[in-house]
């Protein structure tokens, strides 16, 4: 078992008069994430946008130059509140324009950066350019990551982070997603963590929703509960494809009791088994009796598995 809380953060856009009211806002809720056990804040993209109250206002006046300063009231927050902290920013590096999150540490150094593999046509327009970033590591695990319009293009964008082992995807966004993804999360095998103030959402690696809020619901936008949003994850888990897997569920199972959990999504003819005790893992269980991955067996079995000259990991 690998259990880690992550929690979403909803900022009401077009609501804040300042970059450094946004900050303040941002900042205030850090510490009830932390009471609640999240180990990780996520906040929605691009939050020094937030006060641009004109749309045709140009993206180049609102980009940072030395991010780390302008942010220092938000990080010192997240410092004290010992959170480690997704933080998405319009930033200039070397006159070239960049929509990106920094994944800070509970300690606040840096651990690594994420940009936006498909900028929007608009920001394409203001000079945003397109990056190509490796996964991050952060408390044992590897962060992929995909901002908003990133969504679309999941081949492009998530299909080379999951070939380099990401075990979860933090999406922060100014757009839904959606049934995509729903989709996303469900043919990956990989959890997704959307920090999007209308209506964030954090999936499970087989679909399943363990939590969605935002400025979409009224009681909030009237002031009352919370714009925090946590989940617990259990990242030692894997989904699995009932063909070839679905005669030994009830071995496994009964094997190990309380030792493991599993979860059946009939619409998708897939189990999810996780581990519950800190002595088992899942791949041990996996070894033991035969089991292969929803992602695995199809790329076993698909049109193209002959021209692969070795299985991908299992996970």
């Amino acid at each position: 078992m690998n259990e880690k809380t992550i929690a979403t953060i909803a900022l009401p856009e077009r609501s804040f008069s300042s970059f450094q009211e946004t900050l303040r806002e941002a900042a205030k809720w850090l510490e009830p994430a932390a009471s609640q056990g999240a180990q990780l804040a996520v906040l929605p993209e691009t939050i020094n946008l937030l006060h641009r109250s004109d749309h045709a206002a140009r993206l180049d006046d609102f980009a940072l130059d030395d991010w780390r300063t302008a942010t220092a009231l938000l990080c010192d927050a997240a410092e004290r509140a010992k959170i480690a902290l997704v933080l998405p920013l319009l930033v200039r590096e070397n006159g070239v324009l960049a929509n990106c999150f920094y994944l800070l540490s509970s300690d606040g150094s840096i651990l690594g950066c994420y940009q936006k593999r498909a900028p929007a046509p608009g920001e394409k327009a203001a000079g945003v350019a397109p990056g190509d970033s490796s996964p991050i590591l952060w408390d044992g695990l590897r962060v992929g990551g995909g901002i908003c319009f990133d969504v679309y293009y999941p081949h492009a964008v998530f299909d080379p982070q999951m070939e380099d082992g990401v075990d979860f995807f933090v999406i922060p966004s100014l757009t839904p997603a959606g049934t995509v993804l729903d989709y996303c999360a469900l043919t990956l095998g990989t959890p997704f963590v959307l920090a999007y103030s209308a209506w964030s959402r954090i999936l499970d690696r087989d679909g399943t929703e363990l939590v969605a809020g935002g400025y979409r619901s009224e009681t909030l936008r009237a002031g009352f509960g919370s714009p925090v949003f946590p989940a617990t994850i259990n990242f030692d888990a894997v989904t699995l494809f009932a063909d070839v897997n679905q005669e030994k569920m009830r071995d496994v199972a009964r094997h190990y009791g309380r030792d493991v959990r599993i979860r059946f999504n009939q619409p998708n003819c897939q189990f999810m088994l996780e581990s519950r005790s800190a002595d088992l893992s899942v791949a041990e269980v996996m070894r033991q009796f035969g089991l292969i991955s929803r992602r695995d067996y199809f790329n076993c079995h698909g049109p193209d598995a002959a021209d692969r000259a070795a299985l991908p990991r299992t996970r």
